[in-house]
């Protein structure tokens, strides 16, 4: 019992204007949809199916949801009609959409003015009506929402209430009377269920409806709007309106099949039923990341791929416990106006963030921020990684984004037990009803066994980020000769200082050409960077600037060099002395050729002798960092060793390709280059410490040389791809040899082996289902024939026995008898419908004997084919 309020206190009222304005979080009216849909799945109502239909019902268009679950009592329809009420919970792993109690009211006022429904449950049946056009005629100050009750037997129950709500129903709704809201329960196959229809439905000033029924008779479609820039026809939602926009946006049968992240419900609309897809398994090149939020104590599974039906169809699919709350959302380098993330899909189920109202956003929260964060940098990953590795396998081909794809598995519903299971690949055509039985894999071939288990929890992503891993090598390697760079710099300090008396600021600019930016490298800037290294009151700062490539500071040109290919200059001041360096980083790959830039001019200021007791109390320091540089100075000869050996080695086997190259004359070879220039660029300026630099002139017609075998080689490729065209047009032409033939008709003897199994295996199970429908159907027809044979006899005796004075008595009871028989002969001509396709119900009259008649014949029929 619910608790009542304290006396004295009043309870809060709800205005019927709440209706409408409650039902405009709903900007899209799909989403309204999907409200009423999410009834349907959630685990308190579990239907198998449901129907999304438009009819037309005295004159108005209505849309009506019908649906096989569980059903309502009064009670709980009350609560649904009501705002707030939300007990749902989950049940056997199936976790509830609902949150807030509120779908069912925002979703069906968004659509109509109207709303009626219809539930059984096997116990008792219901009718409520929740209605803005009725609360305006009454003119009521509270939300007023009659119900009533029935009980299996079709007489009232609650009859108080029930029959003040009738009469407003009857009043007020498309049902004139008891008989037609009863016959609308009937159309609820079976036990359990429920019905919704909705009129009075949004519409324009022209009178036109929301929704375009007309375009595509088995959908329902936002009508397209005209671009007046463009002049082309096409709906877009607000969010975008510079994207082109996915097939979802302005039609219910592509968004219902992308509605839920695995399908658990059948959805027919307009008598057809929606080809829903496993989102997460039907995009090709497929790859997993993980998400680690520091908020949550799991793993968050993130999948990748490419859409494989319309590359300009991107983004992230944002699913809520199992729902899509938001399609297509860019992010990462999808946000660019270039072709980066093209085609990319991103598939997460967000069940740590909370959703909206109308389940088509996300709270705005720090948590979300991070994880479109997190999203955008992982889905840059997935891009860097598959179009380097789809390139280095296809050079000539198209880009990663124009090849043709299909999905990396195939996968499907079974249309009985509504299990998804994984076929084998090369299957693509499917019958229109699929069953566990036409499974080529033994294993899943019947209806009872568990589906294929879900990927655990993933610790690690399933692929190697290389070119993420080679980006921070060749960072390191920067890094690293940077520091080699500033070592060497204060060592050179303390050699060549000079000393001379000025008024200025103790400050020595340094310039000097850093490690060449590498050809790949076109989007990454070099960030300044400061090494602070304090000797005994001596301190060296270095700053490296982003100059622009290509530029030389006019300091640098009136430089001397040293003998290890740079130079260093100090001004002593009391007690510190500050040395900054300026580096400019070139872009071009003929910048790798010039030794470190020269130093610019001295300039000192202090006393020589105050200088002098400087260096002697830092000679210890130096003393101990100049070993350390030795030792270092050691690896990286034997680095430098072994970089030569691998050069060597190379170089044979370049010698060995050259070779085969001369020789194969019918063979493509496929030559890829390689550029290292930080390898270079080390190995260089360690040679320089080293002081086994060559000259720039030798230098440079080595590298002037290098360029022209190039070019060479080059040329021989082209020659060669034009040798291997014309050789693959004469290879054509060739016929195939003997054993080739054999393999092939072998194959397709086992394909026609392996097709007619299946068939057999089909058809077998079609038949055995047959069995078991012409067993019961027999049963019932047996049943419902002697039934009517015992109302006719019935009605023959009540015709003949009565009399004068019980004539209104007669006729009273001869026609609840009527009623009776005309709903069993409804529901036997729902029946020889599946018997008999041709059989069109709504040419049939019910109260005659015809249904009789064709029930004798379909009996006779089904004994004659039984006998044989």
């Amino acid at each position: 019992m619910a608790a009542q309020p304290p006396s004295g206190i009043r309870l809060s009222a709800l205005c019927p204007k709440f209706l409408h304005t409650n039902s405009t979080s709903h900007t899209w009216p799909f989403s309204a949809v999907a409200e009423l849909i999410d009834n349907a799945y959630d685990p308190d109502v579990n239907a198998k199916q449901i129907w999304i239909d438009k009819t037309v019902i005295n004159g108005h268009i209505c849309l009506t949801f019908t649906d096989n679950g569980n059903g309502m009592t009064s009670d709980k329809l009350h609560k649904m009609l009501s705002f707030g009420f939300s007990d749902k919970v989950t049940m056997n792993g199936h976790v509830p959409v609902g949150l807030y109690g509120n779908g069912f009211k925002s979703g069906s006022m968004r659509l109509g003015k109207d709303a009626i429904v219809f539930t059984k449950n096997g116990e008792s049946m219901s009718v409520g009506f929740l209605s803005q056009s009725y609360l305006e005629v009454i003119k009521a100050e509270h939300v007023v929402v009659p119900i009533v009750a029935f009980n299996n037997h079709r007489q009232m129950i609650n009859l108080t209430e029930s029959k003040a709500s009738l009469a407003a129903i009857l009043e007020h709704s498309l049902f004139s009377t008891e008989q037609k809201l009863l016959a609308e329960l009937d159309a609820v196959m079976g036990k359990k269920g429920t019905r919704i229809i909705i009129w009075n439905l949004r519409s324009y000033k022209n009178g036109a409806t929301e929704f375009d029924f007309d375009k595509d008779k088995y959908d329902i479609r936002i009508p397209e709007d005209l671009d007046e820039t463009t002049g082309k026809k096409g709906y877009k939602k607000q969010e975008r309106m510079d994207q082109i926009a996915p097939e979802s946006d302005y039609s219910l049968r592509a968004y219902c099949s992308i509605l839920y992240l695995k399908p658990r419900m059948q959805i027919i609309l307009r008598g057809q039923k929606v080809k829903t897809q496993l989102v997460s398994k039907s995009l090709a090149y497929i790859e997993r990341d993980v998400y680690r939020p520091k908020f949550l104590t799991r793993t968050v599974r993130i999948t990748f791929g490419f859409n494989c039906r319309n590359k300009d169809h991107y983004g992230i699919m944002m699913y809520h416990r199992n729902r899509l709350i938001k399609a297509y959302e860019k992010v990462g380098c999808q946000l660019r106006a270039n072709n980066m993330g093209v085609g990319v899909v991103g598939i997460i189920e967000c069940n740590f963030l909370k959703p909206t109202h109308n389940k088509q956003d996300f709270d705005y929260t720090n948590e979300y921020r991070l994880t479109i964060t997190a999203l955008g940098d992982k889905l840059n990953d997935y891009w860097n990684e598959m179009k380097v590795k789809k390139n280095a396998e296809y050079p000539l081909n198209l880009p990663v984004e124009d090849i043709q794809k299909r999905p990396d598995q195939t996968w499907v519903q079974c249309d009985s037990c509504l299990k998804w299971r994984k076929l084998p690949d090369g299957i693509d055509q499917l019958p229109e009803k699929w069953y566990c039985s036409n499974n080529p894999d033994p294993q899943f071939r019947n209806c009872d066994v568990p589906e294929e288990p879900e990927d655990e929890d993933l610790v690690h992503p399933t692929y190697e980020k290389t070119y993420k891993k080679s980006l921070k090598r060749r960072l390191s390697v920067r890094s690293s000769i940077l520091n080699t760079k500033s070592r060497r710099l204060t060592s050179q300090t303390f050699e060549n200082s000079a000393y001379k008396d000025d008024d200025d600021e103790d400050v020595i600019i340094l310039e000097e050409n850093s490690t060449p930016k590498p050809a790949v490298d076109h989007d990454i800037e070099m960030k300044s960077e400061q090494v602070h290294v304090e000797q005994s009151g001596v301190q060296v700062e270095i700053v490296g600037d982003n100059e622009p490539c290509g530029q030389a500071s006019s300091t640098s040109t009136s430089s001397s060099r040293c003998d290890q290919g740079t130079t260093a200059a100090t001004q002593t001041e009391v007690p510190n002395l500050v040395v900054k360096k300026e580096e400019t980083i070139e872009d071009t790959i003929d910048a790798r050729n010039d030794t470190a830039a020269l130093a610019s001019f001295v300039e000192a200021e202090a006393k020589v002798h105050e200088a002098r007791e400087t260096f002697d109390k830092s000679a210890g320091d130096a003393g101990c960092q100049l070993n350390e540089v030795r030792n270092e100075l050691l690896l990286v000869t034997q680095e430098k060793e072994n970089f030569k050996r691998q050069c060597h080695t190379l170089t044979d086997q370049v010698k060995v390709l050259e070779q085969r190259l001369l020789e194969m004359n019918d063979k493509y070879v496929k030559k890829e280059t390689c550029h290292q220039a930080t390898e270079t660029d080390a190995v260089f300026i360690l040679e320089s410490i080293n002081g086994k630099s060559e000259s720039p002139d030798y230098m440079a017609s080595q590298y002037q040389q290098a360029l022209e075998e190039i070019e060479r080689l080059k040329k021989q490729c082209s020659a060669l791809q034009h040798v291997k065209a014309e050789c693959g047009q004469c290879s054509n032409s060739e016929s195939k040899s003997e054993m080739d033939e054999m393999a092939v008709q072998l194959d397709d003897v086992f394909r026609q082996l392996d097709k007619c199994s299946v068939e057999r295996d089909q058809y077998k199970s079609e038949v055995e289902l047959l069995e078991m429908e012409k067993s019961q159907i027999r049963l019932q027809c047996e049943e419902l024939k002697t039934e009517i044979e015992q109302l006719k006899s019935t009605s023959q005796q009540i015709g003949t026995v009565s009399t004068s004075s019980n004539i209104e008595e007669s006729i009273n009871y001869a026609d609840g008898e009527s009623l009776k028989l005309r709903s069993l002969r409804i529901n036997v001509g729902q029946l020889l419908a599946m018997i008999v396709p041709d059989l069109d119900l709504q040419q049939v009259n019910y109260d005659v004997d015809v249904v009789d008649e064709i029930l004798g014949q379909v009996v006779e029929q089904m004994s004659e084919i039984s006998s044989t």
